[in-house]
This record gives structure tokens, sequence and C-alpha cells, in this order.
């Protein structure tokens, strides 16, 4: 599931025993571990290095553990080098040398505005945005952001643009003035990398580096941009940077040319115009990752889908990082050349992993969304939280929304699901929207979205997720059919760039959007959002009813399937949920956000732990806040509480086939992990085909929420039940971790 950021300490099963693997960062020499203390084969990696050819170097949980040739070798890495730009691109602006990544680029290049006057001066209109995700369309006809190309006229533009009039360094000096003290120093890098591959004469720009040290800059961002104890880089800009695909809706330039500034050079192709390569869904602020192209393919399908890395000649050399395996490869000199050979070096790698990390609580990896590590289950009304009390002159509400907020706060409650737009056929009246006097034509009120901004805060504050729905069901204030015009994008992008800062926060295109969006315009809509969206939130989309999201499982930009499901038991519901998130497979994650009739007290806990135990959160249809029994939301807290510390929710999928005795839902995961629920009075828990060894039990009382904790219990191996402790009643749940033999 994607909804989680995840986290990385290791607890990998070798032929029976558990190996802790506490992830480090390295010092002026990388430590080294076997590749079977870290889960890794030794035989296949060697498979996967005769593959290969050349030279390389691999890492897990900042470990050197498998080498080849000689991983200290510095060597040009061609169009690898291309994320080293884009992250002195970040530093500028974290730095304030640069304004913003919109910031347009002739204020440091005034030459841009001279050029092609016949297409309205386009190149002024360049921002760095654009060049460092290669939409520039600089020496090419299109105007700047509408089109990719991959072109090394605009990559040699942007490289001088930003090291000798940003950084203010010459050719010469930019080793020592920025690439060793801002960044390769600060790694630890080893063999003196060099942006002068072949030479001040020859292509400046040319990173020469070796595979060792290449894998010091992939670590950096697998942890969030920390290295060690310091935090170089934002975590925001490290997982913008390789979370954040180009959508397919941007289509690949043309071949026409257009005027490009006197005596402009290029760092590697002299073809004229340049266009070497289409993005694929899979082009992200100069980095490569595991995104999905027009035709539904994944660009590495043998691959986890948060794989991210840099290639250069085709794939020849390159450095590739897998987050949630904690694992780093990189290579020089190969005969890894073309796609296809490409996706089959991937396979062999991922291949030579015997048993995946199972990851823990240390530190940060980039995920593509969810800001932490977030369980939903809540209030799903009012969805006209937004418009509650009294409309005031400038578009404000008197309203009760901060008692709401403080009401649920105490409980642990954490969602509140709310209308941006209920107005043009929505549920609400023409009052509810943000624009001002109500009229789309006269844009947003920017008293309204400051008063929405004070009631977000309040949640942040108390770690309520707002779950933000752009658009109420049937609402369609555009007829632009699958097209998503110029008034809406502006709208969708005052929503997103004044919102976007908040830590708990779900995107949600529209409430069962069948009624009035085609699946194109919300996927048009997902990918503005994306765009817009440094932050990295979850995107989701709400369907009429059904469990079916396969128009959607796909979409690199959609991350969460809102689902509808109206069915009378709590055994269906659980069923239902289990289904939708065994069909999801991984690639988006799963929140039960309207079921009919859900009921109050017991019933209502009762369904909230049947969702969450089939793999989703929850949102309850209904539960409105105000009218709301406090001990309804504080049975919604107890449920965030006991999932929250569970922690890595991405790797425990539903598994009922393993209920045993009393047992009624089982959740497993990687490394003997079990979360087990009943509510059958007066019966034992159990599970099928347990491992021997030593366990801890986490057991909770759902519904006094007393806690009872019992450390390293030993357990036989095959079928296995256990009785209750004192003070756990009928409804139960229990977190079973293997944590010894």
């Amino acid at each position: 599931m994607r909804m989680w950021i995840v986290f990385a300490v290791a607890a990998v099963c070798m032929g029976g025993v558990v190996h802790a693997v506490v992830p480090v960062s390295p010092g002026a020499e990388w430590a080294t571990k076997s590749p079977e203390e870290v889960g890794l084969s030794p035989e296949r990696l060697k498979a996967f290095s005769d593959f290969a050819g050349g030279f390389g170097c691999v890492v897990r949980h900042g470990y050197m553990v498998y080498s080849w040739g000689d991983p200290g070798r510095r060597m040009d890495v061609a169009s690898a080098a291309k994320p080293v730009y884009a992250h002195f691109l970040f530093k500028a602006v974290e730095d304030g040398r640069i304004f913003s990544l919109d910031e347009p680029v002739c204020k440091w290049e005034p030459r841009l505005k001279q050029i092609n006057p016949a297409l309205a001066y386009k190149d002024s209109r360049i921002t760095w945005r654009h060049m460092a995700n290669q939409i520039s369309c600089y020496g090419l006809v299109e105007e700047p952001g509408t089109a990719y190309a991959y072109n090394d006229w605009q990559m040699s533009l942007f490289f001088d643009t930003l090291f000798t009039k940003v950084y203010g360094a010459t050719h010469a000096t930019i080793d020592s003035q920025v690439l060793h003290p801002l960044l390769t120093d600060l790694i630890g890098c080893q063999d003196a990398p060099t942006v002068l591959a072949f030479g001040e004469d020859d292509r400046p720009g040319r990173l020469g580096i070796s595979p060792r040290d290449f894998a010091r800059f992939g670590l950096l961002y697998l942890r969030g941009g920390r290295w060690g104890g310091r935090q170089l880089l934002s975590p925001e800009y490290a997982r913008m940077a390789v979370t954040s695909p180009l959508p397919n809706l941007i289509p690949r330039a043309g071949d026409k040319a257009a005027e490009m500034i006197p005596d402009q050079r290029s760092i590697g192709s002299r073809q004229v115009p340049d266009n070497q390569t289409d993005h694929f869904g899979s082009y992200s602020w100069l980095w490569w990752i595991n995104g999905v192209d027009r035709q539904g393919n994944r660009h590495w399908p043998d691959a986890p889908t948060d794989t991210f890395g840099c290639f250069g000649h085709g794939g020849i050399r390159a450095m590739v990082v897998l987050p949630s395996l904690d694992l780093i490869v990189s290579w020089n000199g190969t005969g890894i050349e073309g796609h296809e050979k490409e996706m089959e070096a991937m396979r062999l790698f991922v291949a030579s992993v015997v048993e995946p990390q199972d990851r823990a609580d240390v530190s940060t990896t980039p995920a593509r969304s969810g800001r932490s590590q977030l369980f939903l289950c809540g209030p799903g009304d009012p969805e006209g939280f937004l418009y509650r009390g009294t409309l005031n002159p400038d578009g404000t509400r008197a309203g009760d929304q901060m008692q709401l907020i403080e009401k649920l706060a105490p409980t642990g409650a954490n969602c509140i699901y709310l209308m941006a737009v209920r107005s043009h056929g929505g549920d609400g009246d023409a009052t509810h929207n943000p624009f001002v006097d109500h009229d789309p034509a006269k844009g947003v009120n920017a008293k309204v979205l400051d008063q929405w901004e004070q009631w977000f805060t309040e949640m942040d504050r108390y770690r309520i997720v707002v779950y933000f729905f752009l658009y109420d069901d049937s609402a369609l204030v555009w007829d632009t059919g699958d097209e998503v015009g110029g008034p809406e994008r502006e709208f969708l992008r005052a929503l997103v760039n004044r919102f976007k800062h908040h830590e708990h926060l779900v995107w949600c295109v529209a409430e069962e959007y069948g009624e009035k969006l085609s699946a194109e315009r919300v996927r048009r809509i997902a990918g503005l959002i994306r765009a817009e969206d440094d932050r990295g939130h979850s995107i989701a989309v709400h369907k009429n009813d059904g469990l079916d999201f396969s128009e959607f499982a796909d979409d690199p930009c959609i991350d969460q399937f809102a689902i509808q499901y109206n069915v009378k038991t709590v055994e269906e519901l659980h069923a239902g949920v289990a289904q939708a998130r065994r069909e999801a497979k991984g690639r988006y994650s799963v929140t039960l956000s309207e079921a009919a009739d859900w009921g109050i007290g017991a019933e209502s806990r009762r369904k909230c732990w049947a969702c969450a135990m089939g793999g989703a959160s929850v949102m309850i249809l209904g539960m409105d806040v105000a009218s709301t029994a406090t001990s309804d939301l504080k049975d919604c807290g107890t449920v965030v509480r006991f999932f929250q510390a569970v922690g890595d929710l991405s790797s425990i999928k539903p598994r009922d086939d393993l209920a045993y005795a009393g047992t009624q839902y089982v959740l497993a995961g990687r490394g003997e992990r079990y979360v087990i629920y009943t509510s059958k009075p007066g019966s034992q828990v159990g599970l099928k085909g347990v491992k021997t060894g030593k366990y801890s039990f986490r057991w909770l009382d759902c519904a006094s929420s007393k806690t009872v904790v019992q450390e390293s219990v030993p357990v036989a191996g095959g079928d296995q039940a256990w009785a209750r402790p004192e003070g756990i009643g009928d409804e139960a749940a229990v977190y079973v971790r293997r944590i010894g033999e």
C-alpha cells in the first residue's frame, strides 16, 4: 500500500534464524556485511553481476554487501548525472539563491527573452521546474510545460545557468566551490567525484563518479535527505524528487526545431532538434521511477513500485534505489543497454533478495504518499463541514466548525470527510463553493480559503486527517468532457497550493465520480494535483457502490480507493473490504468511506474492526461529530491507537485462512507478525501453522480500551491457541510478533 511512509529496521529470516540488521550510514569507508547477513543470495547476486558485466556494488541497510570489478573506479556516468543537478536546484531554493522552482530562468539567462519572436518569445516563460523535468521545450516549437523532450542542449543550458550563474562558479571551480563542499564531502565520497569527467574543455558537466560513491548519493535519497545526524536536503524535496512522475497527459514533443541562444553547447547529443525518448509516465525531476505508461505498462514490472534510479547511455551506467527493500545497486561499464536488458537486470537483481525486510520505525524513506504512518478511523460526516453556519457577507461562515474539531480531538478518532464544492449539482445549495460571490467566473475567494486554513491548521495540530473531496457527487462546475480546462486548472492549483503544506491531508477527486466525471477526467485532475503537490499527499477517488477499481489500479497519480460498499452484516463488510485489499496487490491503499446503515455502539465498533481487519482504513457514513456519542468516537480512537502501535501496515495483509480456535479475522505480515480479532464470548484465540519461537503479545479489550502486554512468550510450532489474559473481555484484538528462537 502507498498510504503510509515506511521506515527501515530489518529482521531477516534466514534458515530459521532471525538476523536483526540495524541500518547505518557509511563513514570514511563503507561498513561491510556478507549478503547472507542481510537476506541476499550470493549466488543470485553473482548471476546478476555476470549478466551485467562491467563493475559495481550492492548496498543494503547502509552496508556494502557485494561488489564486482573495481567499485572505486571513477568514470563518466553520462545522463545518470542529471539527478545530481536537480539536487543542487533544490538546494538553491532552500538556501534562498532561487526564489522558487517556478521562477523564470530568464532572470539568470536574459538571452532567453530575445529568441523566438515568431513564437511570442516563448523561452522567456521557461521555469526551473520545466528544465528539471525536461518539459522546457527549449530548441523546439512547443510552449514550455506542454510537452516532454529528453534534450541535451537544454540540459547544458540548465547546468551552465545553475552552476555558473546561480552558484557563481566557473566550469573549472564547480568541483571545489559547489560539488565537493555542498554534497560529496558531506556524504563522505572516497573517490574524488568531478563534473569534469573529460576535462574542462570537453562537455563540462559530465559527472565522473565511482559506483561506491554514487551509492552514497542514492542512500541520501533513500533516507529522505538525511545523512547521519544531519538533514542535508529537506524530506519534502527528497520525497518529491523521486515520487512525482510527469502525467501521461503530457505528450512527447515533436520534431520541429526552434531557435536556441547563440553558441548554445550540448552536454551530449548533437542532434537538432534533440528529443531522444518519451517519459513513459516514469520521469520525475531527472530521475527515472517505476511509473506506468499510457498503455498501462509498469516501467520495471519485476521491481517494487517505489524503485527509482538514474541511467546513462541506455543503462550501461546506472544507480538504482529500491526503498521498500532498503537496497541500492550501482554499476558502470556494463552490457545493460536498452530497456529490455534493463528490465532483465532488474528481474535478476530483485531475485537476489531471499527474504524482504520486515520494516519497523527508524528513519524515513521516500514514499509517494502519506505524510506519516496513518491509519484512519473516524467520522465520514458532516460532508458539509465547510459550509455549516450562517453565511457572512464576505463568503465566510459563522458556524460550529471549531467546536466539532474540539469535540473530536480528545477521542483519538482522526478524520473528517468534507467537500470543497457542493453546489452545481451537488448536495449543497448555490452558496456551497469557495468562489467570489459563489461565481466560478470570478475565481477563488481568498477570505474563504483563509478561514478553511484556520480549521485545517487546528486539525493538523490534533493529527486529524482532512479527507478533502474536491467535488461532491453530481457536482459539475465546468462541463468540459475529458479535458481539464483553464479555469478549472486555476481553481485546482489554488486549492492545492493553499493547503498542500498541511501534514494530515488526503486529496479525493470526487465523491461518486461516475455520476458526472469520466475516468479520463479524473486521471487528468489527479495528474494536475500530483504535479502541483510537492509534498506527496495521497490522492484518492471515490466510486459508486462496489469493489472494482480496475480503471485506476495502475495510475501513478492515484494512491487510494475510497470505497462505497452497502451491505447488511459485519461479515459481509469484512469480506468485501478484504477482497478489495487483495485486488489492490499493493498498488494503492483502500479506505471504506461509505457504508449505509452503520449503526451505533457495539455494532459501530465491530464494523470498524471488521474493516480494519480487512486491511482498510474506515470512515463512517452518518457519524457527523455533532450528534455522535463521544463513546462511539472514542471507539474509533481505540482502533487508531492499536494500529499505530502495530507499525508498518503496508506489509500486513488479510489472512483469515490462518484463523484457529475462536479467532474470526487475521492480518499477517513478514517476520511472523499477526493481528488477531474475535468477538466470540469466552473463546481462546489462535493461529494455524505458527513457527516455533518466542513471541510478544499485545492484547486489547476493544470495548474498554484496556491493554495487556506479554513479552517473551514461548510458543511451540503448529496450530496454537491462547487464553485471554485477565481484564480482556469478549471482544478482543491482539498483536502477535515473533521476537526470537
